[in-house]
């Protein structure tokens, strides 16, 4: 078993918990999917240390992998399997774990979706024993798979995660009426996402709570000075690198109309949308939403849309970067007077 022990700082989780452990009790593969940054490897590393993970758990992180064929060597190196023997790992992966009863958890899994939808089923089906807890921005989609989207803390639980992070990294940055008024307000400011909010109380050994909102107005992006990989893994160094990493994973239509997306303040629909954003490029805005909602980057209810703010502002980095900030800004404004572009 390489499953970590609970993490003390894990809040506002209980619920998410207990569901996911019901889940996996009346199945056999779970996928933890949400937003980048907003806890989905941090939950499913407490789901196998835990009464879920009967029989013990194995933690394979494939955020480092870049080839599919490295999947199954990756699983078998979690497990302990000595794979020298000349077969071909797969079959010795799927012997090894056959009568055994395990919880495998696949974390990081994105990229890999293509080799874990045809691995994954292949080893509920030869391995009885085994299930298989993944995360991912995407489901995987495979016939026995339950998902449960694992959304942003409470704002209760963002203040006592953020205050008890910024307490650790300086002894006393908080504690007046003002101070919880300004830490709620970057809370909310950093969409309620674990990551954000551990990445900004970092900040606060060196920078006072108003002085990191305006590092945040400025585009700080909150990267600590080092990234030290046994507390935080290297895609987790700073909301660009985190954000980055999913923006690699989108196709060229959906990075652009990430970029375009970021002009708009607030809700949209689709149709706002393909007014202000559309042309030769995107001509079909709406496929492209609905792609970047299921990848987990953008929100939807009802009809109408809209960006996280820790998603907006690297889109609007990425607008800059393509050289299109100035005429998406007038088609904003166009619509927003509802012109025409």
């Amino acid at each position: 078993m390489n499953a970590n022990p609970p993490d003390a700082g894990f809040v506002g989780r209980d619920t998410l918990l207990a569901e996911a452990g019901a889940l996996l009790a009346d199945g056999r593969h779970l996928t933890l999917s949400g937003l980048p940054g907003v806890g989905k490897s941090r939950l499913a590393r407490t789901i196998a240390a835990g009464p879920a993970a009967r029989g013990g758990a194995h933690v394979v992180d494939l955020a480092p992998l870049r080839k599919a064929a490295l999947v199954p060597h990756a699983i078998a190196a979690a497990v302990g399997l000595d794979v020298s023997d000349g077969r071909p790992v797969r079959d010795s992966l799927l012997s090894h774990l056959d009568g055994r009863e395990v919880l495998l958890v696949l974390d990081n899994a994105e990229h890999l979706a293509d080799a874990c939808q045809i691995l994954v089923p292949e080893l509920l089906w030869r391995c009885p024993g085994v299930r298989v807890l993944v995360t991912s921005r995407l489901p995987l989609r495979t016939a026995a798979e339950r998902v449960l989207v694992v959304g942003p803390l409470s704002e209760e639980a963002a203040m006592e995660l953020f205050l008890g992070r910024a307490r650790a990294a300086a002894p006393d940055p908080v504690g007046t009426p003002l101070h919880d008024v300004l830490a709620r307000s970057l809370c909310r400011r950093l969409d309620l996402l674990p990551l954000a909010l551990e990445l900004a109380a970092a900040k606060l050994g060196t920078l006072s709570l108003s002085e990191l909102e305006h590092a945040l107005d400025v585009g700080d992006d909150l990267a600590p000075p080092d990234c030290d990989p046994r507390r935080r893994p290297a895609h987790h160094h700073s909301l660009s690198t985190v954000l980055g990493r999913s923006h690699e994973l989108c196709t060229p239509a959906q990075r652009l109309l990430w970029a375009r997306l970021s002009v708009f303040i607030g809700a949209f629909t689709a149709d706002d949308a393909q007014r202000v954003c559309g042309d030769r490029l995107l001509p079909d805005v709406a496929k492209e939403l609905d792609r970047l909602a299921e990848g987990s980057l953008l929100h939807g209810r009802a009809g109408s849309f809209w960006l996280p703010v820790t998603v907006r502002t690297y889109g609007m980095r990425l607008l800059v970067a393509l050289g299109e900030s100035a005429r998406q800004q007038a088609r904003y404004r166009a619509w927003r007077d509802r012109g025409l572009p």
